[in-house]
């Protein structure tokens, strides 16, 4: 893979692959809709029913952050901890 090790005789062995084959298989792109819905479904309830998560109360006394700050930072940190793991 990418030149990492030395060609073997049977890999030198197989048939070539047609340039115009997909490179996703269907198991990869069923993977991919997955868990693109299980993300987006899970991002779009914790934007909209967020009341049990504790110390996420709105302070909308706070001129610099403003309103649910706290909230979209809690969304936006598991976004990204999502996208890494």
């Amino acid at each position: 893979a990418l030149a990492s090790e030395p060609p073997t005789d049977e890999l030198l062995e197989r048939p070539p692959v047609n340039r115009n084959d997909s490179i996703i298989s269907k198991q990869m792109l069923m993977n991919m809709i997955g868990v693109a819905t299980y993300e987006v479904g899970l991002m779009i309830f914790l934007l909209h029913v967020y009341e049990w998560i504790p110390d996420l109360k709105d302070k909308n006394d706070d001129p610099i952050t403003g309103p649910k700050s706290r909230h979209y930072t809690m969304l936006f940190n598991i976004f990204v901890l999502l996208q890494v793991f």
